[in-house]
């Protein structure tokens, strides 16, 4: 397996900008990509990308040992999904790569369904793992540790005048949200003065709060059905974060996809590197 690259290239899409010396660096400026293998046309070529995390060599390499491929990570800088979408396109081009799988994982599902209905032709494959159509309707699920409703954070919640059962319902001005800390919960994600819309007793990241009023406003449910991609699906049956009924919800939205559910699992089993999460995975590759 040839050694991981990381590559800084200019972007295209639009040209350079003057910046100050301590302005941060933009999308325009350049694409941070992480590659490893020879991205062969012959054979499948991998991406990832997440919205919140950052990917280096090391999720390069794991995804080369599961599927044995070449692989791309990509680390957008951009606030919004589109944009991020917009930047792994970029990348593609950048690398004069035909088509490529795209391997969602967790919230970098949501890239992946926007990146099969947006940039059809330049996917050979769909991968979504522990991902989900809608992070609202996700949070609004009590059995998802990260809702508010879930049984560990109710009852503090409650005594703070931080639950709404309705709160989930409409999407709102994802702009006017702001995060709090709250005794015996952690951070909690919720509207101006208003209730609470999730809850993490983990901390948040700067990248994360930047790009939460984008996830909370996401919703695929409506064109799923635009998705022609091959799809494969991920998920783990104790997955306490992405809850399997939900990435379930994607199968029934996507006709070309396939459902696998991982016994035993929790989020991101890629991470675990099981045996049968890459045996189904590689099965799925060959057949593309």
């Amino acid at each position: 397996m040839s050694p991981v690259r990381r590559i800084a290239c200019r972007s295209r899409a639009s040209p350079p900008r003057k910046r100050s010396s301590n302005s941060s660096i933009t999308r325009a400026e350049l694409l941070d990509l992480h590659v490893g293998g020879s991205l062969t046309e012959s054979e499948p070529i991998i991406c990832a990308a997440h919205p919140a995390d950052t990917f280096t060599e090391k999720a390069v390499a794991l995804l080369q040992e599961t599927t044995q491929f070449s692989a791309v990570c990509v680390n957008p800088r951009s606030a919004g999904l589109e944009d991020m979408v917009d930047e792994l396109e970029e990348a593609r081009r950048q690398l004069a790569i035909e088509r490529w799988v795209f391997w969602g994982i967790s919230g970098g599902g949501w890239l992946g369904e926007m990146y099969a209905r947006r940039y059809p032709d330049s996917l050979s494959g769909l991968i979504l793992e522990s991902a989900c159509p809608c992070f609202r309707a996700r949070l609004a699920d009590e059995t998802c540790i990260l809702s508010p409703y879930h049984v560990s954070w109710r009852v503090a919640l409650t005594r703070q005048g931080l639950i709404d059962p309705s709160a989930h319902e409409e999407v709102g001005d994802p702009s006017a949200t702001e995060w709090i800390d709250v005794k015996r919960v952690g951070t909690v994600f919720r509207r101006v003065n208003g209730p609470a819309l999730m809850a993490s007793p983990l901390p948040i990241s700067d990248q994360m709060r930047r790009v939460m009023p984008a996830l909370w406003e996401f919703d695929a449910r409506d064109w799923l059905g635009e998705i022609r991609a091959p799809t494969l699906i991920l998920a783990g049956d104790a997955d306490v974060i992405a809850p399997p009924s939900h990435s379930k919800k994607l199968h029934e939205g996507i006709a070309t996809s396939k459902f696998v559910l991982l016994p035993a699992a929790g989020h991101s089993p890629v991470m675990q590197r099981r045996d049968d999460l890459r045996a189904a995975v590689r099965s799925f590759l060959r057949d593309l």
